[in-house]
């Protein structure tokens, strides 16, 4: 077991431990671990154990100390007051990321009722709009169509490439979001044709 050598050797002043990796097999070790708890289809990160709508198990990582993830702990009140805090703290970042969660959230809810509704939840850049035009147009779907008659659809189709290109989703679970997602469509076109 070879010590790998640290420029700086620095010590923490509490424990006395060198910071760092002491060796390489426990830098491979480390690199093993995270890579069972990071995002993607292959972790082994312990799951928040509600039920989403579809009566599946919720697939997102359970929050600290709790069975459940961020999205199905906690209230409403909880959630305004975690709004309020990213105010009371100045962070110009954590403002804007709990604004623009707050916008996602409001869009989300208005597209359940009606996936007509104008709006976007995801911004890609133009190389990125592109890739993702060309992916949904292989897979049959005209994003041109979708953002003018169903922005909830089109945006749905954005977040699955984001999260497929990414490598966050497995074939698997890839080829059932685009039959669900395939269904929406059709649902949504005989309500518009019914409703007038």
């Amino acid at each position: 077991m070879r010590v790998m050598n640290s420029p700086r050797r620095r010590r923490d002043p509490r424990t006395g431990r060198v910071f760092g990796f002491q060796s390489e097999t426990q830098r491979q070790n480390f690199m093993i671990g995270r890579a069972r708890f990071c995002n993607g289809p292959n972790r082994e990160m312990p799951r928040c154990s509600a039920l989403n709508r579809l009566g599946e198990p919720c697939k997102a990582a359970r929050m600290r100390g709790r069975t459940t993830c961020f999205r199905h702990s906690g209230s409403a009140a909880a959630k305004r007051l975690r709004l309020a805090a990213a105010h009371l703290s100045g962070d110009v970042d954590r403002i804007q990321r709990a604004e623009m969660r707050s916008e996602r959230n409001r869009l989300r809810s208005l597209w359940r009722r009606d996936p007509r509704q104008p709006g976007r939840t995801i911004i890609l850049d133009p190389g990125d709009e592109a890739t993702c035009r060309a992916w949904a147009a292989r897979h049959g779907f005209q994003l041109d169509v979708l953002d003018r008659d169903f922005p909830a659809l089109s945006d749905a189709c954005r977040w699955m490439w984001a999260r497929m290109s990414r490598g966050f989703m497995s074939d698997e679970e890839l080829a059932t979001k685009l039959a669900r997602l395939r269904s929406q469509i059709t649902e949504a076109g005989r309500a518009c044709d019914h409703s007038g």
